[in-house]
């Protein structure tokens, strides 16, 4: 009688799951059990999620309180690794204790900690299994090792997902959300640990990827060019998106582009139900991804090709009309250009504050809000220090913990973790620009390596970016922009005197191919020139001393910022996903391929 019953009440259940499915928006290449399948893994990320936001959000009225248990838990974890009997973590019982025993530090301090953990050591950093060695991006200098695990991502991203789930009510679960990923090369250190960037993907871990398209085997595809079309192709025949995860703002115009040269092969691909020949594909992935397309779709391929054949302007809107979110992050500054073009209509989220070293360090509440970004911090996820813009220069500054900073001041940011890394100065400033209870909300202004320094005029990326912005307005309306970097004068070759060297990658905004003649290198030189001047003081000083010469711009052929990509990667350990375009070139040999691609090209 209690099996009857128990069969009852499951099939009751079962019904009901069936009944709110079939109300919902949904792909229609769904079948029941997938539909059933993907019901059951997106509300069980929704439930894991919406616990992880529950616990964040009751640290925000007391966060020194939430640190404080977190170092706790920390040293508890981590006193008898190799690395807290060294540095006496045993010692150590709150954060006052924390700042006055063990010193700030850089990467250097970890190195030979980290190599013995790639050659399988344990018990070295931290108790808690390191199953990855994740790679920073290796924008500013040489990539770093940071010890993690496969899943740290995965429970990031679920945390965002809750979020937006609240933040965007008109969102279904059930909805696919489009994925834009090129997978991160994986190798191994001695002992067996992974080494890759943190967004990267092995097969066992996409087998749940059921609420993201492409389906789990269009995730493991290296490639760019060729993540990018099968990205495309699943995409377009479903109509229903109801979001989007791509993981920088350069990477939606990069993949609005790709649409904007290939989309006749895509319409022709929907239609038949194939995967384009040419695409360099494993067999194994090319089989799967054959099986999850199905059949062809002709309405669906003549619904595409019309709204492709109107061109760029709200594109995406118009081919995903239930698109109510873009999930990014901003470094680039794109944000409002995009939602005024390809982007019309559809919000961009930039959703949190990224970083190899521990990841998310904060989290936009605030989408719809104007402007930069502001993350709320991580209180139970991170412990913070701040040291004072004034002050980052100095041997040994004095730190200030999250309940000791003020809003409206700078400050560089220094973090400790889990795995094992303490007081870690990894190099970005921000502005504390409020707050939210009693935790801070952070807006990101650039990382201390991309400071512009010739003589101790000490020029940020925002002045930087407000300078470029400004000159550019003589042309609005007629161009727009697609990349921009900078690099001092002794990073070219041949140079003699002291200077800023731009490079800005430039596309016509009215469908010519060509820009306004009036827009030439020597009067955007001009321009950016006196947008520094006007925003900097102790660089106008040094100007009028003439110990700084005017800056000059050099604008590039078209794809000079792929090809500096390209050069990067080849010398790099980041993947193309994980990839920053760097704003300050710091190698030589980065500025001669921003050189050889310029317009008036310089050998």
């Amino acid at each position: 009688m209690r099996l009857c019953g128990f069969a009852a009440l499951l099939t009751l259940f079962f019904g009901v799951v069936c009944f709110f499915i079939s109300t919902q928006r949904i792909a229609k290449h769904h079948s029941t059990f997938s539909a059933l399948r993907l019901f059951s893994i997106k509300y069980h990320r929704l439930y894991v999620g919406s616990r992880r936001l529950r616990e964040m959000r009751g640290t925000f009225k007391n966060p020194r309180d939430a640190q404080e248990r977190l170092l706790r838990d920390i040293i508890e974890q981590n006193k008898d690794t190799d690395y807290g009997r060294r540095f006496k973590l045993g010692e150590i019982a709150t954060l006052d204790d924390f700042r006055n025993k063990h010193p700030l530090c850089d990467y250097d301090q970890y190195e030979n900690f980290v190599k013995r953990v790639s050659k399988g050591e344990k018990n070295v950093m931290t108790t808690e299994k390191v199953t990855r060695l994740v790679t920073t991006s290796g924008t500013t200098g040489k990539s770093k090792l940071i010890p993690q695990d496969e899943y740290f991502v995965d429970k990031m991203f679920s945390t965002i997902e809750a979020l937006q789930q609240e933040l965007f009510p008109n969102f279904n679960p059930l909805q696919s959300m489009l994925k834009v990923h090129a997978n991160g090369a994986i190798r191994r250190g001695e002992g067996g640990v992974a080494i890759c960037p943190a967004t990267a993907l092995e097969p066992f871990m996409v087998k749940n990827f059921d609420m993201y398209t492409p389906p789990g085997a269009g995730q493991l595809i290296g490639s760019l060019q060729e993540a990018f079309y099968i990205d495309l192709l699943f995409a377009l025949r479903d109509k229903d998106l109801g979001s989007a995860l791509i993981l920088f703002t350069p990477t939606i115009v990069a993949l609005t582009q790709f649409l904007e040269e290939n989309w006749r092969d895509l319409v022709k691909d929907i239609a038949e139900g194939s995967i384009n020949a040419d695409l360099k594909l494993n067999p194994e992935i090319r089989d799967s991804l054959q099986k999850s397309l199905g059949s062809g779709d002709p309405q669906r391929a003549k619904e595409v090709e019309y709204e492709c054949e109107k061109g760029s302007d709200g594109i995406m809107k118009r081919l995903w009309p239930h698109m109510e979110f873009i999930s990014t992050i901003d470094i680039a500054g794109l944000r409002t250009s995009l939602a005024n073009s390809v982007a019309k209509g559809i919000t961009i989220h930039c959703s949190m504050y990224p970083s190899s070293e521990g990841c998310p360090l904060g989290i936009n509440f605030w989408p719809f809000e104007e402007g930069p970004a502001e993350y709320v911090l991580n209180p139970p996820l991170l412990i913070y220090e701040f040291i004072k813009e004034d002050d980052m220069d100095k041997p040994n500054p004095s730190t200030y913990f999250i309940d000791e900073v003020e809003a409206g001041q700078r400050y560089e940011l220094v973090l400790s973790q889990r795995y094992g890394i303490y007081r870690f100065r990894f190099g970005d400033v921000i502005e504390v620009s409020g707050f939210y209870q009693n935790c801070p909300k952070v807006r990101v202004l650039y990382r201390k390596a991309s400071l512009l320094n010739l003589v101790g005029e000490k020029v940020d990326q925002i002045v930087v970016k407000e300078a470029v912005m400004s000159a550019l307005t003589k042309w609005q309306g007629l161009v727009s922009l697609l990349n921009y970097c900078v690099a001092e004068s002794i990073m070219i070759p041949g140079s003699t005197s002291l200077y800023y060297n731009f490079f800005l990658e430039l596309k016509s905004a009215t469908g010519d191919k060509a820009l306004p003649e009036d827009l030439t290198d020597e009067v955007l030189s001009q321009e950016i020139e006196r947008g520094i001047c006007e925003r900097h003081s102790f660089y106008l000083n040094f100007r009028a001393t003439s110990q700084i010469t005017p800056a000059k711009a050099n604008i590039t052929l078209p794809g000079a910022f792929d090809e500096l990509r390209e050069y990067i990667l080849s010398q790099s350990d980041a993947s193309r996903a994980q990839f920053k375009m760097p704003l300050k070139l710091r190698n030589k040999e980065h500025a001669k391929v921003m050189m050889q691609h310029s317009i008036n090209k310089i050998d």
